[in-house]
């Protein structure tokens, strides 16, 4: 399993846009469709170092993915940037995917210089905080109770 960046293997955008669709649709836009992630997922394909996607791979095919945002909740803009978009296909869950897949976001993230990311959570605290991850804030968007957690990247390393 490898873990590249999304640039490098644009072919499963398609497939990605499927599964985060199918995982998150109630958190984004009430227009988000699959076609219009495929359209964001192509700004992942820039040189730009934000916004930036990782994918994992197991022989040719996609098992996951995570991502390094400028914003990802519309209701807290004074936080950025944002670990995103953490999702491991459940074939392939329990194997460690989804911790090489933040620490991929963490070490592009230490390589810009950022001192702190941030990311939101319905269900996974207690996974990130075990990476440690600390929680800043609980509250409701968009009709579920999420936490918001911060990892200040000078102060540890996994």
């Amino acid at each position: 399993m490898t873990v590249i960046d999304l640039k490098s293997a644009p072919q499963h955008i398609v497939q990605l846009a499927h599964w985060h669709h199918q995982e998150w649709a109630h958190l984004g836009p009430a227009d988000a469709t699959v076609s219009h992630l495929i359209t964001q997922m192509n700004e992942y394909l820039t040189d730009a170092p934000i916004p930036k996607m990782f994918i994992s791979e197991y022989q040719g095919q996609v098992t996951g993915s995570s991502s390094l945002v400028a914003a990802d909740m519309d209701t807290r803009t004074d936080l950025t940037p944002w670990l995103a978009n953490v999702y491991v296909n459940s074939d392939y869950r329990n194997q460690g995917i989804g911790k090489r897949l933040v620490n991929a976001v963490l070490d592009h993230a230490n390589s810009l210089g950022l001192e702190k990311i941030y990311l939101f959570t319905a269900d996974r605290a207690e996974f990130y905080r075990a990476q440690g991850w600390c929680s800043i804030a609980r509250e409701t968007y968009k009709g579920e109770m999420v936490t918001i957690m911060e990892y200040q990247i000078g102060l540890q390393r996994r």
